[in-house]
């Protein structure tokens, strides 16, 4: 009896032990993303399978929503927003996530089926903007690069019309959602795939592109800071900027987005824009 006792006891533990390594192997690491870049993650979430990795994609809508959820530790990290857009949420909520590496960067450019070029947009032209905080910010800041416009000093990407300090054109800027920015606009600033989708050809009816190259647009991993080290995050990073992934990017995406990767001491050295 004492010995049916013993051995049961043991094999209870070695079940138990059993269970708990492999629970531990297969660790589920929960990622908030949004719906368009579904096609990117579940190219890595195959990659990670083959690390032992187990990635499950939540998909979120809402910048801040995510960052909550993160700082709330219901996911493990998010790839949903831009640098811009996590630098202006982080000042104002506090909330202690931190960038883990980049993505890519979605270029925006100033389009128009009745201008061939800048200089052509007359007087009191109608101009559509996302009416989104961060994009409206870049679109002024294109605006401002095509010499249609000059913004105040201290202009940080964010904002109203009221940044505006000067429209010598007097261009009439109209706010619009993604899905209407071809109503009523002469001239039309806003991503390319959104310009895709409005029928126009990035090719054929840009009058100007943005840089492709500036740190504030590239959208972001991010993690709580005290995961920043991981081990996971850091793979499944790595498995993100590789060379394969980004020729994936630039084949499924046709330049709706451009890879672009940076890791975390680039970010970290960069202005010190992230210290707590």
């Amino acid at each position: 009896m004492k010995k049916w006792l013993v051995c049961s006891f043991v094999l209870v533990l070695f079940v138990s032990f059993t269970a708990c390594s492999r629970s531990a192997e297969h660790e589920t690491i929960k990622i908030g993303i949004a719906e368009s870049d579904e096609a990117i993650w579940n190219y890595i979430v195959k990659k990670a399978e083959a690390e032992g990795l187990d990635i499950q994609l939540i998909l979120f809508s809402d910048y801040a929503e995510s960052d909550i959820a993160l700082a709330n530790k219901e996911i493990d990290a998010n790839a949903i927003q831009s640098i811009s857009y996590f630098q202006s949420f982080s000042k104002k909520y506090k909330h202690k996530l931190a960038p883990l590496g980049t993505t890519y960067i979605a270029p925006m450019g100033i389009y128009s089926k009745r201008y061939r070029q800048i200089k052509d947009i007359p007087r009191g032209a109608v101009v559509a903007v996302p009416d989104e905080a961060l994009d409206f910010g870049r679109a002024l800041t294109l605006l401002q690069e095509a010499g249609l416009l000059t913004l105040k000093n201290g202009f940080n990407g964010t904002g109203s019309i009221d940044v505006i300090k000067d429209n010598p054109k007097h261009l009439k800027l109209k706010t619009v959602r993604q899905q209407d920015v071809m109503s009523g606009a002469d001239v039309f600033v806003m991503k390319t795939a959104a310009a895709k989708k409005a029928g126009l050809n990035p090719q054929k009816h840009t009058l100007k592109g943005g840089r492709q190259t500036v740190k504030e647009d590239m959208n972001v991993i991010v993690v709580r800071a005290e995961d920043r080290d991981r081990e996971t995050l850091q793979t499944i990073l790595e498995l993100y900027q590789s060379d394969d992934t980004a020729a994936f990017i630039e084949q499924e995406y046709q330049g709706m987005l451009v890879p672009a990767f940076l890791p975390l001491h680039r970010l970290s050295d960069w202005k010190n824009e992230f210290k707590k």
